[in-house]
Order: structure tokens, then sequence, then C-alpha cells
């Protein structure tokens, strides 16, 4: 009986063995980067879901001249002939962008595989709901949870009451990036809503994105609507034809869809043609709820139809936008309360490629900052005017003080506007004057900026006070 069990523990042990992962080395030094990201936590989700492909893989960490990255790297093989059959058998398998051969010996002074001791990343701030208005929550919660994308852009804006004070909500419309279907103005369509929200998806893998605008419609439209007992398609067919009025188009079409989620929709799907030369079609899905209570918008040049609506299919299910870090960590990072409550006007972020170090002309701060987080934050009050926050989202404290302290900070002590000021036991720098420019200090994870834009009024003190309520631990 001892001998049976003996044996049985030597097989296990064989058959762990077997499983173990390979890691590339000096004998095996050739192997295949998946992908590479700035934060670990985003690399454990690719590495997950690469195990459901049967793909094994492991994560290294590089560090370079640009900051560091983590790594998602899958085989080891000791030939360049068997890492290429090796990478051609990955993408027979799945369709994976950018793979790339990747040699040890090239690397090895670079790169870390006992990195987690070490790790400064917080995967989530500890922080309070922000002092927003309900109906912000009610929306950010609508938007689909799935671990197989990250949020590479998104803004949720607020809205007017009325359309006279639009103008107040103009950092929104004038500021934001955004992706809505061509023929519809953001500015416009903010007179029609009380608030509304984009995202525009990346799967963390294979790339491809895909666009969703949900839009909370006020009750009373400044729209014609005709037939009351049908007015949801009449918003859906005036969106329409808002698309297809933008010009005259080699191929057009317009075609009723339903969708059911948190509500049933019914619109339609647009599409067109915008260049006669080429075969390429655009598609927009416009959908509003039965209840004309929302307005949906969604496109990708990437993903089917059915793609798309089966993303539709989960609008209003789990925790919305609130599942990535990528939003969590920024718009939780707004005040829970605080003595300056002027109206939220909006939040916008973006993760950064290397176009924006490339615009920058590829200074080592600037490229330090690709593929990470910049959002931006409107405010407006009576008395201080049009103000914003930005953050930059480094991840850790190291990070923020490479590139606050070391690039930043020193040199804006040669500019005879601002001076060094303390904020949580750091330096920052603000702008002289009454009503200074910016303010700028390192708020853990973040690089973090309050300005006054437009003839906006934030005193000095006022700068401060905000500073210290926001929520960055």
């Amino acid at each position: 009986m001892k001998f049976k069990q003996n044996i049985l523990i030597i097989i296990v042990i064989l058959i762990c063995f077997s499983c173990d992962q390979k890691k590339f080395n000096d004998v095996l030094p050739y192997a295949i980067e998946i992908k590479e990201v700035r934060s670990y936590f985003k690399a454990i989700d690719i590495k997950k879901r690469l195990e459901k492909f049967d793909i094994k893989s492991y994560i290294v960490l590089e560090k370079t001249s640009d900051g560091d990255w983590f790594k998602i790297i899958s085989g080891a093989e000791e030939s360049l002939e068997n890492i290429k059959k090796y990478k051609s058998e990955l993408e027979n398998l799945m369709p994976i962008k950018d793979i790339q051969i990747v040699n040890f010996e090239k690397v090895k002074n670079k790169i870390e595989f006992d990195f987690k001791e070490n790790l400064e990343e917080n995967k989530r701030l500890k922080s309070k709901s922000p002092n927003l208005p309900k109906k912000i929550y009610n929306l950010i919660n609508k938007f689909p949870d799935d671990k197989n994308f990250i949020v590479k852009r998104f803004f949720v804006s607020n809205a007017p009451d009325s359309i006279k004070n639009i103008r107040k909500f103009k950092s929104a419309y004038d500021n934001i990036n955004h992706d809505l279907p061509r023929g519809i103005s953001l500015k416009n369509l903010m007179k029609e809503s009380e608030c509304l929200a984009e995202v525009i998806y990346e799967d963390n893998i294979f790339g491809d994105r895909v666009t969703l605008d949900i839009v909370k419609l006020k009750k009373n439209l400044d729209l014609e609507i005709f037939d009351q007992s049908n007015k949801f398609d009449e918003i859906a067919n005036y969106f329409a034809e808002l698309v297809l009025e933008t010009g005259n188009y080699n191929y057009e079409n317009k075609i009723r869809i339903k969708a059911s989620s948190f509500k049933e929709f019914s619109g339609y799907k647009v599409t067109i043609q915008p260049k006669k030369s080429s075969d390429n079609l655009r598609t927009y899905f416009i959908l509003v709820s039965l209840d004309s209570e929302y307005l949906v918008f969604s496109q990708s040049t990437e993903k089917s139809d059915e793609e798309i609506l089966d993303i539709m299919k989960e609008l209003g299910k789990n925790d919305g936008l609130n599942s990535y870090d990528e939003f969590y960590n920024s718009f939780y990072a707004l005040p829970n309360e605080c003595n300056i409550n002027d109206t939220f006007i909006s939040i916008s972020s973006e993760k950064l490629s290397r176009k924006y170090a490339r615009d920058r002309g590829n200074a080592k701060w600037a490229k330090k900052m690709v593929g990470h987080w910049q959002t931006s934050v409107y405010y407006n009050g009576v008395k201080n005017g049009n103000w914003a926050l930005s953050f930059f989202d480094l991840l850790g404290k190291s990070k923020v003080s490479l590139i606050y302290d070391n690039l930043y900070i020193k040199a804006q002590k040669r500019n005879s506007s601002t001076k060094t000021i303390d904020l949580f036991g750091k330096k920052g720098v603000i702008f002289k004057g009454r009503y200074p420019f910016e303010l700028s200090f390192p708020g853990n994870r973040f690089v973090v900026s309050l300005n006054n834009f437009n003839r906006g009024k934030l005193t000095g003190g006022d700068m401060v006070t905000v500073a210290e309520c926001l929520q960055l631990k």
C-alpha cells in the first residue's frame, strides 16, 4: 500500500513538472512577446484570458529608458526555427496583432522575473463615492462589464437643466475628444440630455475596438415629435437622418433593428460608404429605449454586427464602468466632500499612445507617459468660473517622483513665474498671481494639476483647498 502511495506521489510530481511553464533564458533564448502593458493587473487579465485558449504565458518586468513595461511572454525555444514555428501556431490559433519574437540575450539585463515583492501598484484607490449627481452614477452603471476589454478612452458629461445655461458647459463640448457618429454635435446632444457618456473599448489581446455612447434623454426634448405614441422611433429616426445628411454617399442604407438589455430598445442600423474609391463601409447603431428615456450609439470598424449587438445586450448589468480599474482610479479620486462645491461639468480620460510622445518631440518625460492614462475634469462655479483638474496615473510613487521631481519640477524652478509649495509632504509648483494659472504636485500614484482656464478665478488658497479634498490614497 505504501509502495503504491509513493508511486502516486512520483506521478503527481512528474505531471506537475511537465505542466510547468518554460521561461526563456540563456539556454532557451527565444520566446514570443504577446503584449506589453504598464499595469501589472492588466497583464494578469491578459494572462488569464490566454489560459482559456490553452496558451501558457508568463509575465516579466522590463525596465527601459521609457519606463517600466509588463511583458506577457509565451514559450521558450532553443532555436529561431522552433520559435518561428511556435509563432505560426499561435497566429493560427488566434489572430493576435503585433506578436513578436524576443531574444533573451538582448533583454536579459533589463528584465526581472521576480518583481512582485517590489510591486508598488495598487489595484484600487481607497476612496468614497465622489460628490456628484445621482444621475451620473445611474449612467456609468449602464455600461457593459467585460474583462476582455480595457477602457481605452471615455468621457462622462453632465448637462444643463436649461438650454440657456449651455455655455457654462462649453469646457465639455469644446475640449472633449469624442467619437460620436458623424453629423451629431456633442453640444446639440447635450441640449437634449440630462447626462451622457462615451466609452471606447479595446480588446486586451486582439486590439479591435468598439465605441459605445449612452445618453440619458430629457423628458421634454427640443425636437419636433409628431406622434407621442411612437416617440422613441421618431427620436431614433431623427439621429439616423443626421448621419445620412452628412453627404451624398456612394452607398447608403437604413434598416430597423431591436435590442434587449436593461430596457427594450428599437432603432436603426445606418450604413454609409464614405469614399467612393473604398470598399469600406461605416456602420452606426442608433437605438432608443421604448420609453424614450435612453439613446444609445455604437460603432466599430472591426467588430461584426452580431458582436456589437451582443455587447449591447450586456448594458445595465453588473458594475458597469466601476469594474474597470482605469476608470475607477481616476473617477474616484474626485472629492467626496469639499468646501468648494462648484458644478461638475465632465470627466474624460485616454490611454496615451506613442503619438503623444511624438507630438512632444519624444521628450524623455513624454515617452515615460505612453501607456498611462491622462484624465481631465472640468468644473464651473458662479464665483470661480471655469477651472479644471488633470490626473496622470503613473501607477506608483517612485514613477511619479521620477517624472515630476526629476524632470518637471527642475524645469519649473527656472521659471520666474512659479514658486514651490508644500503639499502632502511633497514639493509642488504653483504659478504666481491672484488667480494662478496652475498648481501641480505629486499625489500618490498621480501627477496632479489644477488649472484656471478661460478666465477661471480659483485663488491659490482655493487650489490648495481642492487639492486637499482629492481622494488620492
